[in-house]
């Protein structure tokens, strides 16, 4: 189930878009202050090394307009300066630039040198001259209408702002999908999933959260399968319970003492049940920095927890084979007896739970390596290869042991496999559907007796 789509413009996204926004609108700010500063810095710095220069020679050219406007021409093709002079009563006696400058002064010199706007020529220098008349040097060409440029800013944002719309929502949408699958999945809905799209870290995050919930399925459909399969292992002997006990109050002994036998066995089959669910249980709090399992830890004769589990076996299915194929000694391991009997006595109920009679469950064991190596064969109806992966999950349980109808709750190897961990050892199955199956265990020996 994809979960809801999430608000168009929810909080995060209004929050990146407004600040970046922001910051686009201060950037042009800033760049607008400099651009005007750098330039009215330009024009003063330039022309106030040139117009001390300029004055004295129109003071020199005055007499000659001719010699004068050469002078001025020379100015705009070394310095790139334009300049027009004027005499005392206003008359424009040379200029380098047409229409000449005009500051509208009416022909009233300033007292100093000083910056002055220019009519159609941006800034520009105002210099008196000694004998009354007045010079005019702009440091360029016209700048542009001051409104202009602020229209060209303004659109520069809009596109700016359109441009930055699908960014903020690219950055916003995962995260607000994440959110909308995190509420849905911690409300109940298991088949929530972010599906969060890219390579970057959020993408990685969305992937992450989607195994997570992958997990968590998989682990709450696993326990609702346990309590499913333990109320079907549970009603077969309280139904017994209740015969017998209304047999005994009919006052058919016989019948329900009959009755009461196969209670007996029932009931150890689910005491071993409760077992190992709670043997699972400690051990994966073990696993996860939670108490640690109580294992009595001590030399461990193989040859005798092999022994004992295999005439278990016999005992529990008098109609099965079980081919003993062990060497006369194994070293010894160091770990516990009862969990390591368990985990013998797990796998060969299992082998025997997904074969039929008359065809034989092996247990062999041999020296492997510094360690002991322990198999158990069956020639039943295997797993498939997508479902090998998943034996040791708990409560797992393929699809051909469920067509087979066979008991049990998918708990027997997952145990197997934690008691083997917990001992520093593996467990291997290997398995082809209709030819058997093969549970390899490997255990290290006790450290002298792997020397030995």
């Amino acid at each position: 189930m994809t979960p809801a789509r999430p608000r168009r413009h929810g909080r995060l996204f209004w929050r990146i878009y407004l600040h970046g926004l922001l910051l686009l609108f201060l950037v042009a700010l800033a760049t607008a202050a400099v651009g005007w500063a750098l330039r009215h810095s330009d024009v003063s710095e330039r022309g106030r090394g040139a117009t001390a220069y300029a004055a004295s020679r129109v003071a020199e050219l005055s007499a000659d307009p001719a010699r004068l406007r050469d002078e001025l021409a020379r100015w705009r093709e070394a310095f790139g300066l334009d300049a027009s002079v004027y005499g005392p009563d206003g008359a424009l006696r040379a200029t380098s630039v047409e229409p000449p400058l005009d500051p509208a002064l009416a022909g009233l010199p300033p007292p100093r040198d000083h910056p002055v706007r220019l009519h159609r020529h941006g800034f520009g220098r105002a210099v008196p001259l000694a004998d009354g008349g007045l010079l005019l040097v702009s440091g360029g060409p016209p700048s542009p209408d001051p409104l202009r440029g602020l229209a060209f800013i303004g659109a520069v944002l809009a596109a700016l702002a359109l441009g930055s719309f699908p960014l903020a929502r690219s950055i916003a949408a995962p995260i607000e999908r994440l959110t909308l699958a995190a509420r849905a999945l911690g409300s109940g809905d298991l088949s929530a999933r972010a599906r969060v799209k890219g390579r970057a870290e959020v993408g990685e995050l969305g992937r992450a959260f989607d195994e997570m919930a992958e997990r968590l399925e998989r682990l709450v459909r696993g326990e609702q399968e346990l309590l499913a399969n333990v109320s079907h292992e549970l009603r077969t002997p309280l139904a017994r319970i209740r015969v017998a006990l209304e047999l005994a109050a009919e006052g058919d002994v016989e019948r329900a003492r009959r009755f009461l036998r196969e209670i007996g066995t029932d009931l150890d089959e689910l005491d071993r049940l409760v077992e190992d669910v709670l043997a699972a249980a400690r051990l994966d709090l073990a696993a996860g920095g939670g108490p640690a399992w109580p294992l009595t830890r001590a030399r461990v004769e193989l040859d005798g927890v092999l022994a004992e589990a295999a005439a278990r076996f016999r005992e529990a299915n008098p109609d099965r084979t079980l081919e003993l194929v062990l060497p006369e000694s194994l070293p010894e391991v160091d770990g516990d007896a009862a969990l390591l009997r368990r985990l013998v006595a797990n796998l060969l109920d299992n082998a025997a739970k997904y074969s039929e009679p008359p065809a034989p469950v092996t247990l062999a064991a041999a020296a492997l390596g510094g360690g002991v190596e322990i198999e158990v064969r069956d020639r039943g109806i295997g797993i498939d290869a997508e479902d090998l992966p998943r034996v040791f999950t708990p409560f797992f349980r393929t699809d051909r042991s469920r067509a087979r109808g066979t008991g049990g709750v998918g708990m027997g190897l997952a145990l197997a496999r934690r008691i083997a961990e917990a001992h520093g050892g593996t467990i291997v199955p290997e398995s082809s559907p209709g030819v058997g199956t093969t549970m390899r265990v490997r255990l290290p020996a006790a450290p002298d007796a792997a020397a030995a």
